[in-house]
């Protein structure tokens, strides 16, 4: 039985995750996941040749050994335990599975901000603080985004929450309890 995408993702993001809490590096090997995470976004085309079947097994294999070189043995066992099931291209995935679960492991919240202006640094601790109040966590990390049709205010969304207390949605609200 073939598996899709998400159950692998899932599947191997989490025995990583607990792997690596078990043998305590889950901290430094989250950070080594980060490095190959910008690999893997800087160098798109890596998908690309890792998956083609006009590439050789031979060329694959000498990428593979770049990609090890200075990694640790456990990710070193992954890429290659990843290569040897033709899964490489799950990698981007599985670390983003594997950032989601220290996340939750850590109570930390990622969070878009979207405001019409850009926020100076004490505006955004302000709101993370504000924002870790009100969804439980410890640590909230702010993606700002700048879109001036919003007019002003902010919206804030994470995962599982959206606050939108900008000026663009209050008049929409002003107009459709006029046009009642």
């Amino acid at each position: 039985m073939k598996l899709d995408n998400e159950t692998i993702v899932h599947r191997y993001g989490k025995a990583l995750f607990e792997l690596a809490e078990e043998m305590k590096i889950r901290n430094e090997f989250h950070s080594e996941l980060q490095e190959y995470k910008k690999i893997l976004q800087n160098e798109p085309q890596l998908k690309v040749f890792m998956s083609s079947n006009q590439i050789s097994p031979e060329a694959k294999l000498k990428i593979m050994e770049i990609l090890k070189k200075d990694s640790s043995k456990l990710m070193t066992n992954l890429l290659d335990m990843l290569y040897d099931y033709g899964r490489i291209t799950n990698l981007e995935g599985i670390i983003d599975e594997f950032d989601r679960l220290n996340d939750e492991f850590e109570k930390t919240v990622r969070a878009s901000v979207i405001t019409a202006i850009e926020l100076d640094e004490e505006r955004k601790q302000k709101l993370a603080s504000s924002f870790a109040n009100v969804v439980g966590a410890k640590k909230v990390i702010i993606d700002p985004i700048i879109d001036p049709e919003i007019i002003g205010g902010v919206i804030l969304k994470s995962e599982s929450y959206i606050y939108d207390g900008s000026i663009k949605t209050k008049i929409a609200r002003i107009k459709r309890l006029l046009l009642k």
